[in-house]
């Protein structure tokens, strides 16, 4: 048997009650960890994404040519265009479309009320100024318990002879200002409803920019403009765990209550204390290793053997009289057998056998020396 297996059953025997205490405390933590993590592990609160909707507008536009020209045939309808010729095509009609969508359900009253707009501007490093503006209404529309995915359209005409033809007015009468003139076209839009079972009561404006310049106006490409309303709801779900936790408890309660078993199996079997012969092989290996400065490996000569002979009860004991003596200790190469030569005597201690070993406890003649 090993040292170390030594050394565990004497501190198994002598703190058996610890021990014995340590691991039920160990397989009720393992308990309750497998408890709470598998069994009823709890709640916690999560923010989860909730409810969304979002609006959707943009405005389509066209003009149809009138005046003939070595382009366009008389009749032809451009749409979408970034140019168009104010002298070719004279009239932009145009269309307002507004349209939303909803995770869950929608319910919309919504007013939309189109404005046309011409104002001069200045613009500065960190602003705009609105030198002068005027408006006029265009057009005004309603749409009740709108779904989500109708569209309400609104539909305009400018005539835009008139209305560079009134821009240039305005600014000669105004002693041409300075910075630059705008044209635009502005959605005003009026909702009122719920949409996924939360109240909706919201204003919010759209515009559509028509540059003019040198016998042309250009609508400005805007795209779709939209808008999105997200929001978030507090759910409540069952707590999860992390690998360690969920694979540490089981395997902490099961590793417990198997040592208890295994611990109660060989206390059962007078396995754990130790023999009188074992607690005097543990002292010699304490000994041997506290003393291992005290003590050389050499091979004695054989009329040493001859010397009268005196036996010390322990390895500590020889040390000591080795010390006393100002004699160092001497450790058979061949054998477990440790000697002082003083004074015409033989000091010895013979160590117990290793437990289960080929040693015997009794003292040997194998030590003598050979007969020559």
């Amino acid at each position: 048997m090993s040292e170390r297996s030594l050394r565990v059953r004497a501190f198994l025997d002598q703190q058996f009650l610890v021990v014995v205490v340590a691991l039920v405390l160990l397989a009720g933590l393992g308990g309750w960890v497998t408890y709470t993590t598998h069994v009823d592990p709890g709640t916690t609160t999560e923010e989860r994404p909730g409810p969304s909707w979002r609006t959707a507008a943009w405005f389509n536009h066209s003009a149809t040519v009138t005046a003939d020209n070595p382009v366009y045939p008389e009749g032809t309808t451009l749409r979408d265009r970034s140019i168009y010729f104010t002298e070719v095509t004279p009239v932009l009609t145009g269309e307002y479309v507004f349209t939303y969508e909803a995770s869950e359900s929608g319910d919309l009253d919504g007013t939309v009320s189109l404005k046309l707009i011409q104002r001069g501007i200045e613009e500065g490093q960190e602003n705009t100024t609105v030198v002068w503006q005027t408006s006029k209404d265009l057009e005004t529309a309603s749409a009740e318990s709108l779904a989500p995915g109708e569209r309400m359209r609104v539909p305009f005409e400018l005539d835009m002879n008139a209305t560079a033809n009134r821009t240039e007015q305005i600014t000669e009468r105004l002693g041409n200002p300075p910075g630059e003139t705008q044209v635009l076209v502005r959605a005003v839009v009026d909702l009122q409803g719920s949409v996924n079972n939360q109240q909706v009561e919201d204003v919010r404006n759209y515009t559509l920019a028509v540059g003019l310049q040198g016998g042309t106006y250009r609508p400005t490409e805007m795209g779709s403009m939209t808008d999105r309303y997200e929001s978030t709801q507090t759910v409540r779900v069952d707590r999860t765990y992390g690998p360690l936790r969920s694979f540490g408890g089981p395997a902490l309660l099961l590793g417990s209550l198997v040592a208890l078993g295994g611990l109660a199996y060989v206390r059962s079997q007078d396995r754990i204390e130790l023999t009188p012969a074992e607690r005097e092989r543990l002292a010699f290996e304490d000994d041997r290793n506290d003393f291992d400065e005290w003590i050389s490996e050499i091979q004695l000569p054989a009329d040493a053997f001859d010397l009268p002979r005196a036996e010390a009860q322990s390895l500590s004991a020889l040390v000591d009289f080795a010390i006393d003596t100002d004699n160092g200790v001497v450790e058979d190469p061949d054998e477990e057998a440790y000697y002082v030569v003083h004074d015409g005597y033989l000091y010895t201690y013979r160590p117990p056998a290793e437990p289960d070993g080929d040693q015997s406890g009794e003292e040997s003649d194998a030590t003598e020396a050979p007969e020559e």
